[in-house]
This record gives C-alpha cells, sequence and structure tokens, in this order.
C-alpha cells in the first residue's frame, strides 16, 4: 500500500507525444487489451487512457479469473510557484500473483517518474494559464473556446463551430455566409479582456482605427493621413469626398468589415408570409415581429395594440452587400460647384454633374460630359473624332443631401392656403425642401423665403390654364400639369439627380424615407403606382397625384416622347395623375408597384405614425401639417406654429 501511494503522489504528467508505448503487460494478455487502444503513463499498474476517447478507463474485460477492476481519478493541481498538471491515479487491484509482478514492475518506473517531476513541472510553467490561442485559422474558436481580441467572447453555433463575436443573437447569424442554419449562441469562455477596439463610423478618418464599424466596409487612404470607409474605391478623384477633387490612392487599410451573408433573401421571409420558421426577414430593415408563438411577420416596427407584446424572434435585417456595394453615398459640396453641368468644357474640372455621365477627351484641349464615347465615330461639327478618355469618374448625380437623389417639385397658388402653408414648411426646412434639388411652380410671382441651403425659393412662372371637372369627379387638370412637365424639362434639372418627384403642397414628405424606398430601383426605366385603392378595377392600382415619383430614365422618354401622349390620347377630360399613368404606359415606361411610398385619405389612409410610409396626404392647414411631421418623426414640436408665421 505504501508503494502504491508513493507512486500515484509521485506520478507525473507529460505529453503525449513524450509517452512511448508501453509493452503489453501481463494485465493487458490477461483481459485481452488491444495495447494500441490503451496508453499507460509510463506504468504498468493498469492505469489505462482511451485513446480513441480522450479518457481514462478501469480494465474489466477478459476472463473473470483475471480480471482487474481499476479505476483512474484524475487531479489538476496549480501550486502557487508553477502552473502544473498532476495526473493522480488511484487503484485497487485484486489479489493475484499477476497483479503483484505488476506491482513490482511498476515500483522501479515511480521511481524514475519521482526523479523527473521537476523537468515536468519546468515545462508546464513556460506557458502561463491565461494565453490564449484565439481562433484557428478558418475563425473556428470552438476548441480554444477563447477570444484574441478585447471584449469579443467565443459563441458557439453548434458542437463543432463558434466563433469570436461582441455578441450574438441565438437563431440565425445574418453575418454567417455559412448557412441560415439557427445559432445556439452558447458562450463558451469568457471576454476577453481589455478596451474594444473602436473602429471608424462612416465618414469619419479611419487611418488610425484601419476599420470599420458599418458592414461591407472598407477603409480607403486617400493619403497618407487621410481615410475613409467605402464600399469600394477606384484611384483619382472623388465624387464623395467631403474636402475637394484632390485624388486618392485608394490603399487598403486593415481588413474589410464584414458583410450579410448572400443567402438571405433566398432562405428569409418577405412581406405577408410566416417568419416563424426561418427567423429572419429577406428585405433590409425588417424584423419578424409574433403574433403568436406560431405566427410572424417581417415589419420595419411593431404596434402593440395589433401584435399583442410584439416580441421579435431573430435579428432585423441589415442592408445586403449588394445593395450596399451599389450605394454610392452624399457627393462633395464642390460637385455641384466645380462640376460641368450640359455640354460644356470640362477639361479643367474633369467632373460632371448629371447623372450617369463621365467627362471624355476629345483632345488636349476640350471634354464634355457624355453618358458613352465612341472614338470611331465622326463629329459632325467639324468632321474629327475624339480620343474619348476618361477624364474623371462617372458622376451619380447632385447626391448633396443623401442617395440616392431627389429633385422635388410643386405646383401651388400663391394667395391660397397652399402660400402660406409652403412658406412655413419651407421655415422649418422640411418636407420638399429637404430634398436634393427643389422647384416650385406657380401662374403668379412669388417668394416663399430663403431655404436652409442659402437659396431663395421663388416660383417658377408656367401659363394661366382653366381647370375643369373631370371623368371621376376631380380636377380635370391634365392640360395645367402638361404645362408643369414642360417647364421642369426644359429647366434641364431632373438630369442631375436619380428621381423626380411631384409632391403636392399638402402632401407631407419624408425625403430620407422615400430614398430607402427607391434606392433598389436607382437606374432602372421606370415609375411608381402608389394606390390599390380598388383592386378589381381595370384602373387600379395607378398612380395618385399627391406623390409621383418618376426615375431618370422614365423622365428622358418623357421629354423625347411626350407629344404622342399630346396627340394620341384622349386626356382632356382626366386629371393629371390619370394622365401621367396612362402616358407613361403609353410610351414604354415600365411599373414598379410601391404602396409604402405614399399614405394617402384618398385611398386607404394616412397613418402619420407609420414609419414605413414615406408621405402622408392631405394635411391642408399649417398646425395639421407640422403635427404630422412631427408624429412621422417621432418628437414633439421644435417650433411652434406662432413663430413660423411671424
Amino acid at each position: 500500500q505504501g508503494r502504491r501511494a508513493r507512486a500515484a503522489s509521485t506520478l507525473p504528467f507529460r505529453p503525449r507525444a513524450s509517452r512511448g508505448a508501453p509493452p503489453r503487460t501481463s494485465a493487458m494478455a490477461a483481459t485481452g487489451c488491444d495495447e494500441e487502444a490503451w496508453l499507460y503513463d509510463g506504468v504498468d499498474t493498469g492505469f489505462a487512457r482511451n485513446l480513441r476517447r480522450g479518457t481514462f478507463t478501469r480494465i474489466s474485460d477478459g476472463p473473470k479469473a483475471h480480471r482487474n477492476d481499476v479505476w483512474m481519478r484524475k487531479t489538476i493541481v496549480a501550486p502557487l510557484a508553477a502552473a502544473a498538471l498532476v495526473v493522480v491515479g488511484y487503484a485497487i487491484i485484486s489479489a493475484a500473483p499477476k497483479a503483484a509482478m505488476a506491482m513490482s514492475q511498476a515500483s522501479d518506473t515511480v521511481e524514475e517518474a519521482a526523479a523527473a517531476k521537476p523537468a515536468a513541472a519546468k515545462v508546464t510553467a513556460e506557458v502561463p494559464g491565461s494565453s490564449c490561442p484565439g481562433a484557428d485559422e478558418q475563425g473556428n474558436c470552438a476548441k480554444s473556446k477563447c477570444c484574441k481580441e478585447p471584449g469579443q467572447r467565443c459563441f458557439a453555433k453548434n458542437e463543432f463551430w463558434a466563433e469570436c463575436m461582441s455578441d450574438c443573437v441565438p437563431g440565425p447569424n445574418l453575418l454567417d455566409v455559412g448557412s441560415i442554419d439557427p445559432w445556439s449562441c452558447k458562450a463558451l469562455g469568457e471576454v476577453a479582456p481589455g478596451e474594444p477596439k473602436k473602429c471608424a463610423a462612416q465618414g469619419a478618418n479611419c487611418a488610425a482605427a484601419q476599420c470599420c464599424e458599418e458592414l461591407s466596409m472598407q477603409c480607403y487612404a486617400k493619403n497618407d493621413t487621410y481615410g475613409t470607409c467605402k464600399p469600394a474605391c477606384v484611384p483619382g478623384m472623388d465624387l464623395g469626398d467631403a474636402d475637394d477633387w484632390k485624388p486618392w490612392t485608394c490603399k487598403e487599410l486593415g481588413p474589410r468589415s464584414k458583410s450579410p451573408a448572400e443567402w438571405i433573401p433566398k432562405k428569409c421571409a418577405h412581406s405577408f408570409e410566416n417568419c416563424v420558421t426561418s427567423q429572419c426577414c429577406g428585405e433590409t430593415g425588417m424584423q419578424c415581429y409574433l403574433q403568436n408563438p406560431y405566427y410572424g411577420q417581417c415589419k420595419s416596427y411593431c404596434t402593440p395594440t395589433q401584435w399583442d407584446k410584439c416580441n421579435t424572434i431573430g435579428p432585423r435585417t441589415p442592408k445586403l452587400a449588394s445593395a450596399i456595394m451599389n450605394s454610392k453615398g452624399k457627393v462633395g459640396p464642390w460637385v455641384e460647384k466645380r462640376c460641368a453641368k450640359g455640354w460644356g468644357n470640362c477639361a479643367s474640372s474633369k467632373c460632371c454633374a448629371a447623372v450617369g455621365t463621365t467627362c471624355y477627351s476629345k483632345d488636349s484641349n476640350y471634354a464634355a460630359c457624355r453618358a458613352t464615347c465612341n472614338s470611331s465615330a465622326i463629329d459632325p461639327s467639324d468632321n474629327s473624332t475624339w480620343e474619348c478618355k476618361e477624364l474623371g469618374p462617372r458622376s451619380y448625380g447632385l447626391a448633396t443631401k443623401g442617395y440616392p437623389s431627389l429633385y422635388c417639385i410643386t405646383l401651388y397658388m400663391p394667395e391660397h392656403y397652399e402660400g402660406p402653408l409652403l412658406k412655413s414648411v419651407l421655415k422649418r426646412n422640411a418636407g420638399i425642401f429637404q430634398c436634393d434639388g427643389y422647384d416650385v411652380f406657380a401662374a403668379t410671382n412669388d417668394t416663399l423665403g430663403v431655404s436652409a441651403d442659402g437659396i431663395t425659393v421663388e416660383s417658377l412662372i408656367i401659363p394661366k390654364i382653366n381647370v375643369g371637372l373631370s371623368q371621376d369627379g376631380t380636377a380635370g387638370n391634365a392640360k395645367l400639369f402638361m404645362a408643369v412637365w414642360d417647364k421642369v424639362i426644359a429647366g434641364g434639372r431632373h438630369q442631375f439627380y436619380d428621381w423626380t418627384v411631384k409632391a403636392d403642397p399638402d402632401a407631407v414628405v419624408l425625403p430620407w424615407r422615400l430614398r430607402s424606398h427607391m434606392e433598389a430601383h436607382v437606374g432602372e426605366h421606370v415609375y411608381v403606382v402608389n394606390c390599390n385603392k380598388v383592386p378589381n378595377s381595370p384602373n387600379f392600382p395607378m398612380m395618385f397625384g399627391a406623390l409621383e415619383v418618376f426615375s431618370l430614365a422614365s423622365m428622358l422618354s418623357y421629354a423625347a416622347s411626350s407629344w404622342k401622349c399630346g396627340q394620341q390620347l384622349p386626356w382632356k377630360m382626366w386629371g393629371e395623375d390619370y394622365y401621367m399613368t396612362h402616358c407613361m404606359d403609353f410610351i414604354g415606361v415600365g411599373r414598379i408597384s410601391d404602396f409604402g411610398v405614399l399614405g394617402d385619405n384618398m385611398c386607404l389612409g394616412a397613418n402619420c405614425a407609420d414609419s414605413n410610409i414615406a408621405s402622408f396626404h392631405p394635411f391642408k392647414t399649417e398646425s395639421d401639417w407640422h403635427a404630422c411631421w412631427d408624429t412621422a418623426n417621432g418628437h414633439p414640436p421644435t417650433i411652434t406654429f406662432k413663430r413660423l408665421q411671424q
């Protein structure tokens, strides 16, 4: 017993690589044990470790006469002087001659092990207990159960895969490029100590941090001291540079931030689908809200009275990677002042204002903004050809406040309620005056005031045209608005913006929401139908005139072919929205149905608290208009109506 106790107390732990294959012992022969499946820790005492499972096990196979009931306990002792792992075995050996012989052989081995103990302690002391290998090369921390980055923790997807993250929401991980399979989000280990690394926000200088806060972004350098986070970068002039037009090197600084998985729009639920099974939504900004444990819908927001307690399941969908890569952001304030408009010489500025155009050189002295350039084509003005060298970037318009860019217009009567209403909206810098560009039209001269952009807003004059009664009992004002659209085309400003938006004066327009609705359709040859009040009618869905939205391509088609509508359509008894709907269809412009761009009491109602709707109509008094604006923005009025009137 004493010799066995000394053996257990002095038995050292040694790495598996240092252990030789043990000889086939009498105990192994008696039990019929496979020596390749068992490993003795240098001592022939019946203490065995199953290499297939990594566990210590008693030997109890073979004939009963020779069965050895051996149990192993593994104890880890951490002395204060050094961190050492000691495997302690305890065995109860049956009284048998062969077992006694095995104990005799073990005695000599234990003495050698005791002499080697200091060296083993030295090896383990070199590896601090707090050291963390972090995730492996594939980013899997399931084995290490720890993270190197401060503030991160290892969260499990399943028993085989885990990643280092700052937090984790059980269910589908929309940043998991592998699959939609849910994450358990079981925390493995502790949060890595230290202050989390702070990455640069959009628009901030990322040269020092060399990482980006937003998804799908890369820190690109302009020069040695400045860089910003962008989805992509082309060396040279950057129209999105807030400071100037000096060229960018576009050197990548640090890693690209994670991107949403490509499977989201394919695997996750869409509008009016039950999202309980997928636990995710396939559209940007949507969240799965539960009505009960078995049914839920993807919504941008939830009203507790309608959806019980508005419990959520899964994450809110971020902006998809494809949309981020196509998004351009705002242009620098210098673009509108510096870049060429129309067909002027852009050889000096090397940039253009019109959407989709590039500054192409004809020769060393002259260049012009064009959508395309053919170096083999003959210029009829002087019977010469063009070099067609691109001198600068392709323009994405005058997106001075947001992307995509909006050009908003309205027609009003200054002498009626519409004049004072628009003046109050301008003073508050609200409604259409938050669009990137705007114009107001009237039959008489009028000045609304000075906008927050420093622009004196004056009416653009159109002819006085009598308005009759349309076929549906509304204003027969098709001819009046045909004159407005002629004025818009003649002015040419629509060429500088992705979308042209006509709004009624009593419509509460929220441009940032309208951008989010229209961004996915930039560049398409379309207009928007926004009301489906009578689904079975041949006239629905149609475009209600409180908010009319046209892409740049559709406006260019209208500019080229509107004469066909005037000559070949029976428009005289039509309202202007009915006319524009049928004219766009007639000249081959496509439709997109978006019933979220307008909430209209003339259609299906106007709930100013609905955060998915981009405009509301009609609100004819100043108090009603601004109350709706405040409700839509989710905050109390910041300016009293009395002050607005002063």
